[in-house]
C-alpha cells in the first residue's frame, strides 16, 4: 500500500481547518503544508519547486491502510415492528448484469445491524430467487432475467409459507410467462429491522456505510407490507437533488441513499415523449445503482491541518512523508487557498479550474480505450507511477469519462476520495507531460517569478459567490483547460468583462460542458454527456441533472457559446509528438495591436514547450463568427497546420466525408484572439490546452512569457 491521503475538500480559505485522511501500512507519517510552485520534473523546466510554511507546525502521526467501500443502495431503518410474522414486498427492477456471475441483492429484510433476514435476489446464474439470510435458498425461478428488460417482481415470507411472482412488464413474442412460485417454508421474522434495496446487506460503522453484493441496474417503487398494513413505500420520484428516498405511507420510513446511485432515470412507464424529469416525475420513477458507485471513501482523520489566517493566496498541497515496505514516499495533497474574506485585493485573479480537475477526477481512459492501435496518437502510451497505483486501486472509483462496470456512464464525480491524477508531479499517460493542475503550476510560477501580486481562487470559490467573487479584480487568468462550467460560473465571468474588465483565457476546450453542483454536497458535481466529444453517451430521455434539474450536454446547445464569451470554442482535439506553433497575422503587424508583440520580432510564437513541444495542441479553440465570436473580434496568430491526428470536432460534423483532419481542414485551429468590450473590457483567448506549457521554455525568455507579459501589463493598466 502506498502512502496516500486526501482532503474533503479542493479549495480553502486562510483560517480553515483541514481534515486530513490518510492510508498507509501503520508506519509514521510527517505532515505539514507547502505552497506548491512548479510541479513538472522535465530537466528542460525549473523542475519541482515548493516552499514549506513554516508557520504551520509538522506533526507526526501513523497511518494505517483504510478500507474503501464501494457501491450504492438504500438503507431504510427500523421499518419492519417488532412482533411482525409476515411480510409482503413488491419492486420493478431493469437488471444490467445478470451474467456478473455473482449473487445481486434486489431487496432485503435486514436485522439492526444491516445484515439480511431475508432477501430476494438475482443469482450466480441470474436467476431471481428468495433466500434466507444464511444462504438458504427457498424459492428461485427455472430461467435467469434478461438485460435492460422491465420486470415486476412480488415477494412474501413468514408463517404460512413463502412465495414469489415475477412478470414481464415489456414481454416480446416467445418470451417467458409470468412466473408464480410457492413453498412451505417458514421464515423466521423476530430479527426483522430493516430494509436495503439494490443490495444483499448493508452494516454500518458510525456514518460509514458497507454495501454488499450490490445490484448492478434501476429500480423503481420498492413496497413493503404486512398483512394489509403498507410499513413503507418509497417513491424515488420524489426529491431528485437528495440521498433521501422518500417514504410515501405516511410512517416517515425514509432511506438513505449510499454512495448516490443515479436519479432521475426513465422508469417503465417513461413513454419517450417526455425528456424533462421535472415535466413527468412519475416517468422518472427509478434509480440506477451501481456496484461501483462511489462518492465518500468515508476514510477517517488522521491529521488535521490548521490554515494560519494570514496565510496568503496560493496553490497549496498538504505534504505527506512516511516509509513504507517501498521505501520512502511522498504524497502532495493539493488545496487552493483563496484570499480571506475581506482581505484587500490585488488586480489579478488566477482561476484554477477545480471543476475540471474534478471531471477528471482518477479516469481510467487508458484501460478501456487503445488510443495507439485506434490511431489517436503517435506515440506510445506511457502510464507513471501514480496511473500504475490508481489502476492498482479500482475502489477509488473513477471519472466523468468512465463507464460503470454495468457500461452505463459514470455521471457523478466527487472529491471525497483519493484523486491519484490530481497531483503536482502527475504526467498524463496520453501526452506524458503535465495536464490539469501540472500544467496550471507553470502560470502560477510564471506569476510568482514575475512579481506579479495576484490571488489564486477556484471553480468552487466562483461558483458559491458568483455575484461578488470576482469584485476588485481588474483582471482574470484562467488556467489551461477550463472545460467544465456551471450556469453561474459562466455569468460571472461574462458580468465581469461586461463591466470593464478583462479575462485572458489561457487555455483551450473552455466552458463546454454543462455543470452542476450537487446543493447539499459542494464537493459533488454532475454531468451528463450527449451533442459532444465524448466517452460515453447518456440514454434516451435522460439528459436532465438530477441535482439542479437543468439540461445537461453542452452550453452550445443551451445557446452558449464558448465563442460568445471568449471569442473561440472548442474545435478539435489530437495528440501526436509535436504540437505546431502559432503563426502570427497580418493583422498582428498593424499599429493597433504593436502593444501585443512588443520586443517579439518573431513571426511564429510558440515552437516549443514542454507539453507536445508546441503551443497549439492536445484541445483546440477557433474563432467563428457563425457560432458566436463577437463581430469585432481580432485574430492576431493562427496555428499552423495540424496533422491528421487532429479531426474536426463531431458537434461541427453535418455531413462525413472526406477532408475532416487538420491536414485539409481549416476549420482544425487554434486562434489567438482579443475581443475589445464596451466599458474598456477585453478578452485575451488563445485556444489550446498546450500554450502555457511554453512559459517555462528556456527559463521563461521566450516569446510566449513575453507576449503574455504584454497583454498582462496591459489589462492592468486599464481602470
Amino acid at each position: 500500500m502506498r502512502l496516500i491521503g486526501y482532503l474533503d475538500q479542493l479549495s480553502a480559505r486562510p483560517g480553515d481547518s483541514l481534515p486530513v485522511r490518510i492510508s498507509g501500512d501503520g508506519g509514521q507519517v510527517t505532515v505539514d503544508l507547502v505552497r506548491l510552485l512548479h510541479g513538472d520534473t522535465n530537466p528542460l523546466g525549473p523542475g519541482f519547486l515548493s516552499t514549506d510554511v513554516a508557520s504551520v507546525p509538522s506533526q507526526v502521526v501513523v497511518a494505517g491502510e483504510q478500507v474503501t467501500p464501494v457501491g450504492s443502495c438504500l438503507r431504510a431503518d427500523d421499518v419492519v415492528p417488532v412482533g411482525t410474522t409476515r411480510l409482503s414486498a413488491g419492486v420493478v427492477i431493469w437488471p444490467t448484469t445478470v451474467d456478473a456471475g455473482r449473487e445481486q441483492g434486489v431487496l432485503s429484510v435486514v436485522d439492526a445491524g444491516g445484515e439480511p433476514v431475508v432477501a430476494v435476489t438475482l443469482g450466480e446464474s441470474g436467476r431471481l430467487r428468495l433466500s434466507t439470510g444464511a444462504g438458504a435458498v427457498l424459492l428461485e425461478a427455472a430461467r435467469p432475467l434478461a438485460n435492460r428488460r422491465w420486470y415486476r417482481v412480488c415477494a412474501e415470507v413468514g408463517a404460512g409459507g413463502v412465495a414469489l411472482e415475477i412478470v414481464p412488464l415489456e414481454p416480446f413474442p416467445g418470451d417467458e410467462k409470468p412466473v408464480s412460485l410457492r413453498g412451505e417454508s417458514e421464515v423466521d421474522l423476530s430479527a426483522a429491522s430493516g430494509v436495503v434495496v439494490a443490495a444483499l446487506r448493508c452494516p454500518s460503522e458510525g456514518t460509514r456505510y458497507f454495501p454488499g453484493a450490490v445490484f448492478n441496474g434501476k429500480v423503481e417503487h420498492p413496497v413493503l407490507s404486512s398483512g394489509e398494513d403498507t410499513l413503507a413505500e418509497w417513491a424515488f420520484e420524489r426529491g431528485f437533488a437528495t440521498d433521501t428516498a422518500e417514504d410515501v405511507s405516511g410512517r416517515g420510513r425514509h432511506g438513505l441513499l449510499v454512495n448516490k446511485p443515479a436519479r432521475a432515470m426513465t422508469g417503465h412507464t417513461w413513454t419517450g415523449e417526455v425528456h424533462d424529469s421535472a415535466a413527468a416525475p412519475e416517468q422518472y420513477a427509478a434509480i440506477h445503482f451501481h456496484d461501483d458507485d462511489l462518492i465518500d471513501a468515508g476514510w477517517p482523520e488522521t491529521a488535521r491541518v490548521d490554515l494560519p489566517a494570514d496565510l496568503p493566496s496560493g496553490i497549496y498541497a498538504v505534504r505527506l512523508r512516511g516509509t513504507t515496505r517501498d521505501g520512502e514516499e511522498t504524497d502532495h495533497i493539493p488545496v487552493v487557498v483563496a484570499p480571506a474574506t475581506g482581505a484587500p485585493r490585488p488586480k489579478v485573479a488566477y482561476l484554477i479550474p477545480t471543476f475540471t480537475y474534478l471531471a477528471y477526477a482518477n479516469e481510467r481512459l487508458q484501460h478501456r480505450l487503445d488510443y495507439e492501435a485506434a490511431g489517436i496518437t503517435d506515440h506510445p502510451i506511457t502510464p507513471g507511477l501514480h496511473d500504475v497505483t490508481l489502476a492498482e486501486h479500482p475502489e477509488f472509483g473513477a471519472s466523468l469519462y468512465d463507464l460503470h462496470s454495468d457500461g452505463s456512464g459514470i455521471c457523478y464525480t466527487s472529491a471525497l476520495r483519493p484523486i491519484l491524477n490530481l497531483r503536482p508531479d502527475y504526467r498524463m499517460w496520453l501526452q506524458n507531460a503535465p495536464r490539469s493542475l501540472g500544467a496550471d503550476l507553470y502560470l502560477e510560477h510564471w506569476l510568482v517569478r514575475s512579481g506579479v501580486e495576484h490571488d489564486v481562487l477556484s471553480d468552487h470559490d466562483l461558483h458559491a459567490d458568483p455575484e461578488h467573487a470576482l469584485d476588485g479584480y481588474q483582471v482574470v487568468l484562467t488556467g489551461s483547460h477550463p472545460e467544465y462550467y456551471s450556469g453561474a460560473m459562466l455569468d460571472a465571468l461574462q458580468r465581469h468583462v461586461d463591466t470593464g474588465h478583462c479575462l485572458m483565457y489561457l487555455g483551450g476546450n473552455g466552458f463546454y460542458w454543462v455543470t452542476s453542483q450537487d446543493p447539499g454536497q459542494p464537493g459533488v458535481l454532475e454531468v451528463r454527456r450527449s451533442g459532444g466529444i465524448r466517452t460515453w453517451e447518456i440514454q434516451p430521455g435522460e439528459g436532465h441533472h438530477s441535482t439542479t434539474g437543468e439540461p445537461g450536454g453542452l452550453w452550445r446547445w443551451r445557446g452558449r457559446s464558448p465563442n460568445k464569451l471568449a471569442g473561440v470554442g472548442m474545435c478539435s482535439q489530437g495528440w501526436d509528438e509535436k504540437a505546431p506553433p502559432f503563426e502570427r497575422a497580418a493583422l498582428s503587424y498593424e499599429p493597433e495591436w504593436a502593444w501585443v508583440f512588443e520586443g517579439i520580432d518573431d513571426h511564429l510564437i510558440g515552437d516549443f514547450g514542454l507539453i507536445m513541444n508546441g503551443a497549439s495542441g492536445d484541445e483546440l479553440d477557433r474563432c467563428d463568427f457563425a457560432l458566436g465570436s463577437p463581430p469585432n473580434t481580432a485574430v492576431l496568430a493562427t496555428s499552423q497546420r495540424h496533422s491528421d491526428f487532429y479531426q474536426l470536432a463531431v458537434e461541427d460534423v453535418l455531413m462525413l466525408a472526406p477532408g475532416l483532419g487538420g491536414s485539409e481542414s481549416d476549420l482544425v485551429r487554434s486562434d489567438m484572439v482579443i475581443v475589445e468590450r464596451p466599458g474598456g473590457g477585453a478578452v485575451f483567448s488563445v485556444g489550446s490546452i498546450c500554450f502555457t506549457g511554453c512559459l517555462p521554455w528556456n527559463g521563461y525568455e521566450n516569446n510566449v512569457s513575453r507576449l503574455l507579459n504584454n497583454v498582462l501589463g496591459n489589462f492592468r493598466a486599464r481602470v
